[in-house]
């Protein structure tokens, strides 16, 4: 899929939307995601006032948005997700996640953080980024269990298992303004 197809929803002016800033392997085919792809989607970004979610599949692609960041293809602060656990790509490795959370620091001290595990290691990411200062995500996009045998009734109640993992941080659930303020998004309107 290209520019077009990948970009279409722009002009219509999300507060986010994800920018795979490099290519990688899914379990049967390569996530391509080629340089001019990848400069046309941010410059349409910026065009648009849509703050860039930067999926970062490996280790590169965090080099790659603090490089995007220094010349200007993308605005700072970014919100920068880990994502693990993807078969034939960045699996889930407490050192390898530590590792890219200490380079995004190093690279882009002001940037947001977080992980997105697919299925069963979605719990496991949110307990991480909790526990390391980072945010969570959640929802039925990457995982569809509450528990090991146990479909997930709605996102709601994976929010509520989240809220949950965060609370046993001595952390507490950003309400939707302080999240907003947090991302670097203006108030809704």
């Amino acid at each position: 899929m290209g520019g077009p197809e990948r970009g279409g929803m722009l002009p219509l002016r999300p507060d986010m939307a994800s920018l795979a800033v490099g290519s990688n392997n899914f379990p049967t085919r390569v996530y391509e995601n080629s340089p001019d792809l990848v400069d046309w989607l941010a410059s349409e970004m910026r065009k648009h006032s849509v703050k860039p979610e930067i999926e970062a599949f490996d280790l590169s692609h965090i080099f790659q948005a603090a490089s995007m960041v220094k010349d200007g293809r993308l605005k700072r602060p970014l919100h920068v997700q880990f994502v693990m656990g993807v078969k034939n790509a960045m699996p889930v490795d407490r050192e390898a996640f530590e590792f890219m959370v200490k380079t995004t620091k190093r690279l882009m001290p002001d940037a947001t953080w977080c992980a997105a595990g697919i299925g069963r290691h979605q719990v496991t990411l949110n307990n991480w980024c909790a526990e390391l200062g980072g945010h969570c995500r959640t929802g039925l996009e990457d995982n569809i269990r509450i528990g090991r045998d146990a479909l997930a009734p709605s996102n709601a109640a994976l929010v509520r298992q989240c809220v949950e993992t965060i609370e046993k941080y001595g952390r507490r659930a950003a309400t939707a303004a302080e999240a907003r303020a947090l991302l670097g998004l203006p108030p809704p309107g």
